[in-house]
């Protein structure tokens, strides 16, 4: 009977080759993490313009309303209009409260930003039976948003205007924001 001994040269890895295989995994994973980060902020980005779009829609489509409410209930009343929107013509713009919203009336729903700039929404996520997420009424957690609503005459005799609703909002460490401009004339003349 005849024993073979095989000589193991297979010691395991050596220092050096750990080293290097530490190197790539922890290079793979960083990158990883990168796109992760990334993919994640451009998420809240795009979640954030699908809000402030929403926001500008809103107030847009007030005024609006409004222009339209006070135009049929007489045909000859364009001037409660501009007289309801009045503080939206001062340089530092206005905000509309859709909560408190009248078409032709101004029940509060229109009011001069301050000198500091206009108020930031509140989120209200409670949607039993309130379907208004932001507000002005201090209800829920202070927002990132602000609107801002701004309306110029374009004509002498004022029969047509021009409305910007602008939202800016802060995303990470930077100050974002988006317009929407509408001109809007008194379709009775």
């Amino acid at each position: 009977m005849k024993f073979f001994k095989f000589k193991n040269n297979n010691k395991g890895f050596t220092i050096l080759e750990a080293l290097v295989a530490i190197s790539i995994l922890s290079i793979s994973v960083a990158g990883m993490i990168g796109v992760t980060a990334s993919s994640m902020s451009y998420s809240r980005y795009a979640s954030d313009s699908i809000t402030a779009n929403y926001l500008l829609e809103e107030a847009i489509d007030s005024v609006r309303n409004s222009r339209d409410s006070i135009l049929k209930k007489d045909s000859n009343d364009w001037g409660s209009f501009l007289s309801k929107y009045s503080s939206c013509f001062n340089q530092r713009g206005c905000i509309l409260d859709v909560e408190k919203f009248s078409p032709t009336v101004n029940l509060g729903d229109v009011a001069l930003c301050s000198s500091t700039g206009c108020s930031p929404f509140y989120y209200d996520n409670n949607t039993s039976g309130n379907y208004v997420f932001y507000n002005y009424r201090n209800v829920g957690v202070l927002s990132r948003f602000t609107r801002m609503v701004k309306m110029t005459n374009l004509t002498t005799d004022h029969n047509e205007v021009k409305v910007v609703a602008t939202v800016t909002w802060t995303n990470g460490s930077s100050q974002k924001s988006q317009s929407l401009e509408t001109y809007l004339s008194n379709w009775q003349n």
